[in-house]
């Protein structure tokens, strides 16, 4: 693979899962509209957190490609950076939905 491939792919998986993490992160905060409640404070950070994840979870894969790592490595983390912000937010709802 080519540098200039390198790049682009790299760019594309960054640009991806910053969209993503700021979908998981805004259709989080637009889940407690239905709340009767207003829900503590530390229960965003979870949201917030599990959104710097998602990014960590797709800007690693891309240092990852343009330094020319094994693709079974970029592959790990590409399935570590989905598994722990779902996991995140999972973690967020059931908060929510005890707190809500």
């Amino acid at each position: 693979m080519s540098a200039t491939l390198r790049w682009i792919a790299a760019i594309g998986l960054i640009l991806v899962g910053v969209g993503l993490a700021l979908l998981l992160v805004f259709g989080g905060a637009f889940s407690t509209v239905a709340c009767l409640e207003i829900p503590p404070d530390w229960i965003y950070y979870i949201l917030l957190g599990s959104g710097l994840i998602a990014i960590a979870g797709t800007a690693l894969p891309a240092v990852m490609l343009i330094r020319k790592a094994k693709p079974v490595r970029i592959v790990l983390i590409v399935i570590l950076g989905i598994i722990l912000p779902c996991t995140g937010y999972g973690i967020y709802l059931a908060f929510l939905g005890n707190n809500c």
